[in-house]
């Protein structure tokens, strides 16, 4: 039966995006009519591709597969874009851009942005775990992230290091210190990222080394979570210098232990097949 690519690109909308909500605001129709489009695309087919979790959606196993297929196909598609925008000497399309932390690609895509105006960007954040496994899926094209595990698949560039620092509120015990210890962690509460996060690794890393063992952890979704909880008193965070937001209820505090820096890399496939985007955000790395 005839293909109709109007309801799978709704599907890869959802299959990217992780919701219905954000889907339809990034295709820019009705949550309704987005809806509609994948129900008559697993209607026709009699299969089912997605299953709600909660406000999210998750893929079936099929889902999985097909979805695999749509983002070779749309970015394809993308490509074919931009081989005809280049021949007019103007970039256009859209740039897929992951992140750990955006503060980190804000230097990146504002050169970006000057350069190549016709080009859209599409943000993406997550842990660095997250953003890995999307570079390597192809559902984005570019990523930084603090992994420097290789994988076969990735090409990468360190941009730079960053410190971890602990903070904590101003009325906290430890508020009057500059600097705080690693033993100090054991006695109050620690706030850390999930499972996939870099600083959550190498802070347990370095507490591992130094045979300390926190007496409670609180574990967040993301760095916005550390800094709520911390304002709320809940206890100490620990989090990348860069990411650190300056407010007045709360006091940085720098480790005094030694403690390896965290490198931010950007990575993407060796075999990108939009590699002129690629190269375009290469272009605007310095070093």
């Amino acid at each position: 039966m005839p293909m109709n690519l109007t309801h799978l690109r709704a599907f890869h909308y959802v299959a990217t995006h992780g919701s219905y909500v954000a889907a339809a605001a990034s295709a820019g129709v009705s949550q309704p009519t987005l809806s509609e489009q994948v129900r008559l695309l697993e209607g026709q087919h009699e299969v089912q591709l997605l299953q709600r979790a909660g406000r999210s959606v998750e893929l079936t196993a099929l889902g999985q597969k097909l979805f695999a297929v749509t983002s070779k196909l749309f970015a394809a598609e993308m490509e074919a874009e931009a081989v005809l925008a280049k021949a007019r000497q103007v970039m256009q399309g859209e740039l897929r851009f992951g992140t750990d932390a955006p503060i980190n690609a804000v230097g990146v895509l504002s050169a970006f942005r000057r350069r190549n105006p016709g080009v859209s960007i599409q943000l993406v954040s997550g842990n660095s775990a997250e953003i890995r496994k999307r570079v390597v899926a192809g559902t984005v094209d570019v990523g930084i992230i603090a992994d420097e595990t290789p994988h076969p698949d990735l090409i990468g560039r360190a941009l730079g290091t960053q410190d971890l620092v602990a903070f904590v509120r101003h009325d906290h015990s430890l508020a009057g210190a500059k600097v705080i210890k690693l033993r100090d962690l054991v006695n109050h509460p620690l706030i850390i990222r999930e499972p996939g996060s870099i600083t959550r690794r190498s802070i347990e890393t370095a507490l591992l080394a130094a045979h300390l063992k926190p007496t409670e952890l609180l574990e967040t979704d993301s760095r916005e979570a550390v800094h709520a909880a911390v304002i709320a008193g809940l206890g100490v965070g620990v989090i990348a210098e860069d990411e650190f937001n300056d407010d007045p209820r709360l006091v940085l505090l720098d480790f005094g232990d030694p403690i390896p820096p965290i490198t931010e890399y950007l990575v993407y496939r060796a075999d990108n097949q939009r590699s002129h985007v690629v190269e375009a955000v290469l272009g605007c790395v310095g070093g």
